[in-house]
């Protein structure tokens, strides 16, 4: 299961002749990454329409797609993790970033498909250490054989075809649970029409007893979603604030405005269970 990011027509980034490369590629039949370089910007694509990993390479390490950002608003409730799994390796953004920014923290980084693990040097995914590790496996059936127990898990799994069949299986999100920590959680990159993303907040609401947040990410159409094993009926806003203001100046992140608009769905969710629509971030 590979990560997936955004839909090229939303690229923002994308040059006259990074489009003209890619609607001039022969695409493989079968689905296989391919990697196009437009100056600056690497990125890895699972054929034509979907731009699945953006690197600019003059500083590989940054996260460059804004759902990728989100995500790592976890670090608002685990300020310092020791161990996160990350379900999709891509061009390894969440990875490289994980393993920069959070030298005490464990990674272990899940990815079915051979052939984007092979491609993870040209991205400048750090090679294995004490700390770090790439896991060639199915997410489903290694997280229903591991002992091992996580503070986050970070879903950004998808295929050539869209986001992977088997994460709409509530089987899938109660084991995604049961191996989280007693303060853990899980931050989900969904990518979907609005019928299915409702399905998929359905079923993973129900997973963690409706202790849950999403995040819309305009323009680039992604839902970024944030579920506790254990989220307070009301989270200490206040010294969350205190907290991201850290985390803004030791990562580089916007970590203040992503409090603002996190308790804004907290409070809309737990009112009417909806969710919160978010302005591009400048």
């Amino acid at each position: 299961m590979r990560g997936c990011c955004r839909r090229v027509a939303e690229a923002v980034r994308v040059s006259d002749a990074g489009i003209d490369a890619v609607a001039t590629m022969v695409w493989a039949a079968d689905g296989a990454p391919q990697v196009v370089d437009d100056g600056d910007y690497r990125r890895l694509y699972f054929g034509p329409l979907h731009i699945q990993s953006e690197m600019d390479r003059r500083d590989p390490d940054v996260l460059q797609l804004k759902y990728t950002q989100r995500m790592m608003a976890l670090l608002l409730f685990l300020p310092k993790p020791r161990h996160i799994l990350i379900v999709g390796l891509g061009g390894g953004s969440l990875t490289k970033f994980c393993h920069r920014q959070l030298p005490k923290t464990r990674i272990t980084s899940i990815e079915i498909d051979a052939r984007v693990i092979a491609l993870a040097p040209a991205f400048g995914v750090p090679a294995e250490d004490a700390r770090h590790r790439i896991v060639h496996a199915d997410a489903g059936d290694w997280l229903a054989a591991t002992n091992e127990r996580f503070d986050a898990v970070l879903l950004d799994g998808y295929t050539d075809s869209g986001i992977a069949s088997g994460f709409g299986d509530p089987a899938f999100y109660d084991r995604i649970r049961e191996c989280l920590k007693p303060e853990g959680l899980l931050v989900a990159n969904i990518l979907v029409g609005a019928e299915a993303l409702r399905r998929y907040k359905r079923v993973i609401s129900e997973a963690f007893d409706e202790q849950m947040i999403v995040q819309k990410i305009v323009p680039d159409g992604n839902n970024v979603v944030f579920a506790f094993q254990s989220l307070p009926a009301e989270p200490n806003w206040v010294a969350m604030a205190a907290e991201a203001k850290k985390l803004k100046v030791r990562h580089g992140l916007d970590f203040p405005a992503w409090v603002r608009s996190l308790r804004r769905a907290h409070e809309r969710h737990s009112a009417d269970a909806g969710e919160d629509v978010l302005l591009p971030l400048l």
